[in-house]
């Protein structure tokens, strides 16, 4: 059975998330840039982050929109 508030509360959650680490991937770029860190790999971990949280966004996006076409 299909709990469309919990689908619901769930794409909110990845979209906040979303854009949490997608701020936090520019500040750490910007961190870089301007040679306050010096490892890049702070900057990759968040994007990596930013894609798994836009993936399942787009995911449970897909799954609400299916089922409530059907009914």
């Amino acid at each position: 059975m299909f709990d469309l508030k919990k689908e619901t509360f769930k794409k909110n959650l990845f979209l906040t998330l979303q854009i949490i680490f997608t701020i936090l991937t520019l500040v750490a770029c910007g961190l870089l840039w301007f040679d306050v860190i010096s490892n890049p790999g702070l900057c990759v971990i968040m994007m990596l982050v930013t894609l798994i949280f836009s993936a399942l966004y787009r995911n449970s996006k897909k799954a609400i929109e299916e089922n409530t076409e059907d009914k």
